[in-house]
């Protein structure tokens, strides 16, 4: 396979395609024959034990979406769910052995309904395809004639391999709620943006756009609370706090940002909020039908507009002081450029257990190496703002990136004579070195200076080159990628097993070994607070060194 070419396909294609109305309501149901469709998740991978558990928003939007056609949800199925979180079987893969968590694929398949017309696949981590491809193979024995849709962060940022490597049918590109319901409306595939599928005579075809996506996403429905298995949802947060019932909720959609690390697949593109009242009803809905008392928001730009987050967290504190034991939180982290003294204060009122800051360095020269939004001006804010926490009385930690090997320069502002010796140029395009000795040593002293601030957690974490982001592309360019053979590597991976062998990057200013040492010191030189896992009777947070990978799933 030509790693370069894939490389330039992944990096093509529309990055937007809004549509200002709702097909659901400019299309002719009466044309349409419904069909019965099955949601299935993926299997999931973890190294010793079940961290965390999906309540499958992304299956729940698309699925309630296709209902608004006439189409029937006659199954929803969750490996996890029923006990299998606790199912645990030994995989071995190239480099390492891992283990897979769920119910077995025979029982996976049991449960489709034989009259299934449509059968919708998640797989939401580049890893979905260990657990997932198996899956895909045992649904296609079962059931040969009906088509199978992948969707998710594997099907978005390794289209054309997923189709190469599995027996999937059809892939979908973003998100999936219109073109997934087009898809079972019986349109031609051709006409459908956003979906990549096998032709009759085995060859593959490839809308370059991106899926149609609503610029009203009020329109979308809520995420199928009539058929998730919401009771098993709730009663396990999706970061693993069994003592509180969770709703996981996500407020608005899209990332304008593009650092070039992140996962996230529709990065660069349009923020789309849910309006304020949509996320109340929702959470006053939840909280009535399955007693919710934790909200937990997925949102990777919940505070990007304050006059939408505002009205939000009001009502949640509104709820505590009416005296409803309710609690929120942000796991993704909340936009440091976006945060206020207002919001610290109306996060500590709204029962925020911990803010997560994203940082990601200390050093000014590597935030413009990752194409941090206004790296010049980062560190000054992330010291207001840390102060805004502390003084709030908010727990609060910050996340940093080790070893971050470096990247393209997008703006010619950053061509500065002090960084000529840190810059590598390839025909008209330049780019940065990342992080050397003087760098770390530069993160470490700022992260001294937040914990005098105030600060309490400090979690680093090891630069990882996640297939489909500009971090990828640049490591493959310049050959620092530590395993050739991408689809071999796992890149879930839980940092309480790290090892310096499983460092995916080596540059010539740090090894696999470096890389390591510098997580490792910075995890021994301060407390980390990261998603940590607490029972019933347990409430306090306590310091933790075991931390998540951060690929940022499709919910």
């Amino acid at each position: 396979m030509d790693r370069k070419k894939l490389t330039i396909e992944r990096s093509g294609g529309n990055r937007e395609n809004l549509i200002m109305f709702d097909p659901s309501e400019q299309s002719d149901l009466k044309n349409i024959k419904p069909k019965n469709i099955t949601l299935v998740a993926s299997p999931w991978v973890f190294d010793d034990e079940a961290e965390f558990q999906s309540q499958q928003l992304g299956l729940g939007y698309v699925g309630a979406y296709a209902e608004k056609f006439g189409h029937q949800i006659v199954a929803f199925i969750d490996p996890m769910i029923d006990g299998g979180n606790k199912i645990k079987v030994p995989l071995e893969t190239k480099y390492r052995l891992t283990h897979r968590f769920g119910h077995p694929d025979s029982e996976i398949v049991r449960r489709i309904p034989k009259d299934v017309d449509l059968i919708g696949l998640n797989a939401p981590f580049t890893d979905s395809r260990i657990t997932g491809y198996p899956l895909i193979d045992a649904i296609k024995d079962a059931f040969p004639s009906i088509p199978l849709v992948i969707g998710g962060v594997l099907a978005t940022t390794l289209t054309r391999q997923v189709l190469e490597e599995s027996r999937a049918d059809i892939i979908v590109k973003g998100e999936g709620e219109i073109a997934f319901a087009r898809i079972a409306n019986g349109e031609p595939l051709v006409q459908i943006p956003g979906v990549m599928f096998r032709q009759s005579d085995g060859s593959l075809y490839e809308n370059p756009s991106r899926s149609e996506q609503l610029r009203n996403i009020d329109s979308i429905p809520t995420p199928g609370y009539h058929f998730r298995p919401m009771e098993d949802y709730v009663s396990w947060s999706p970061r693993g706090d069994r003592a509180r019932r969770t709703l996981s909720i996500i407020s608005s959609r899209g990332c304008p940002f593009t650092c070039e690390f992140c996962s996230i697949p529709e990065k660069g593109q349009r923020w789309r909020p849910f309006t304020p009242e949509r996320i109340i009803n929702e959470i006053d809905m939840c909280i009535e039908r399955f007693g919710v008392n934790h909200i937990e928001f997925e949102d990777d730009n919940f505070t990007l507009r304050q006059d939408r987050a505002i009205p939000i967290l009001q009502h949640i504190a509104h709820l505590r002081k009416s005296g409803y034991p309710i609690e929120c939180s942000f796991p993704n982290g909340i936009m440091i450029d976006k945060m206020s003294s207002e919001l610290t204060l109306l996060l500590k009122q709204a029962g925020t257990d911990i803010v997560y800051l994203p940082v990601e360095s200390g050093d000014t020269r590597v935030l413009v190496s990752m194409d941090k939004p206004n790296a010049d001006g980062h560190l000054d804010k992330t010291r207001e703002i840390a102060r805004y926490c502390v003084e709030a009385g908010l727990l609060t930690s910050c996340f940093f990136i080790v070893a971050y090997p470096g990247g393209a320069i997008t703006k010619n502002k950053y061509l500065r004579p002090e960084y000529n010796q840190h810059l590598i140029y390839d025909g008209d395009k330049a780019y940065m070195r990342g992080e050397g000795e003087e760098s770390f040593e530069t993160t470490l002293n700022f992260c001294r200076e937040l914990r005098q601030i105030g600060v309490q957690g400090i979690t680093p974490l090891i630069a990882t080159p996640y297939p489909g982001t500009e971090l990828y592309h640049v490591c493959d360019k310049f050959d620092w990628l530590s395993f050739k053979d991408e689809k071999d590597v796992l890149t879930t991976v839980s940092y309480a097993h790290m090892k310096p062998k499983y460092v995916q990057i080596v540059t010539p200013y740090c090894s696999q070994t470096r890389a390591y040492e510098r997580w490792q010191e910075m995890s021994n030189l301060f407390p980390g607070y990261h998603n940590v896992r607490r029972f019933e009777g347990d409430r306090d947070h306590v310091p933790t060194q075991e931390v998540a990978s951060r690929e940022k799933p499709s919910i």
